[in-house]
């Protein structure tokens, strides 16, 4: 019966352990719902800015996210609709090929405001996609900053904040990297399908003047010359 017993134990312990590991690499994000991807891009561990300790929370009022984007010095997504220079821009020829972006509406994080992805379109766009829980995706959001502060009119560079039920920490994350290019949220994961996040996150989409996605990289970038080299190749767009 000692034996026995033993033999029970271990088995036990070996469930548990098995359980464990699934839990790790699934579609969960912090909260338990939310996907965070597959394999080692994406962490639940808590980052500078932390993670829900309960799984749950309030969410702040709209004053207060204001306040928090203002702080951060994020830039409005009002010129989302236009090309970055105010005006439409009439960028080198893209590579052939694409699908049009998704007519999805997304709002703009820590503001009232909405955008439509359909309708980004008269200059050439870097999507990167993002959360504040995602280890890797604060490694390389310093590349994205970069490319912003050289882009000009050439290049419009667009966050997305996803799957995330904490819009103040994720607004937190975007001042403590310096991130002042625009940022939309989505936390009810309405991009899983139309850019195939199942494969995890970070994710960049590649989307040429006329809207449509030429490229989406399911991989971090480890340098702003990688992304430089990536904008050049699937838009046309040297930097």
């Amino acid at each position: 019966m000692r034996h026995g017993g033993r033999r029970t134990a271990y088995a036990v312990a070996g469930l548990m352990l098995a359980l464990l590991s699934a839990g790790c690499a699934g579609t969960g994000g912090p909260d338990g719902q939310q996907p965070a991807g597959v394999g080692e891009r994406v962490t639940e561990t808590p980052t500078s800015t932390g993670t829900p300790a309960s799984g749950k929370s309030t969410a702040p009022d709209s004053k207060r996210l204001a306040t928090l984007r203002a702080r951060a010095g994020i830039a409005p997504c009002a010129q989302l609709t236009v090309g970055p220079g105010g005006s439409v821009h009439q960028a080198p020829p893209a590579p052939p090929g694409g699908k049009p972006l998704p007519d999805v509406t997304l709002v703009c994080l820590g503001s009232g405001r909405s955008v439509r992805l359909s309708d980004l379109k008269g200059a050439p766009t870097v999507l990167n996609v993002w959360a504040q829980w995602c280890g890797p995706c604060r490694a390389e959001a310093p590349h994205f900053q970069k490319l912003y502060a050289a882009a000009g009119d050439s290049l419009r560079v667009v966050g997305v904040d996803f799957a995330d039920p904490r819009p103040e920490l994720a607004l937190a994350f975007a001042r403590d990297l310096g991130l002042r290019y625009p940022q939309l949220a989505d936390p009810d994961k309405r991009l899983l399908a139309p850019f195939g996040l199942l494969a995890g996150i970070p994710a960049t989409v590649f989307v040429d003047a006329d809207g449509k996605v030429v490229h989406v990289a399911h991989r971090p970038y480890d340098s702003e010359r990688e992304l430089r080299q990536d904008v050049r190749t699937y838009l046309g767009v040297k930097l």
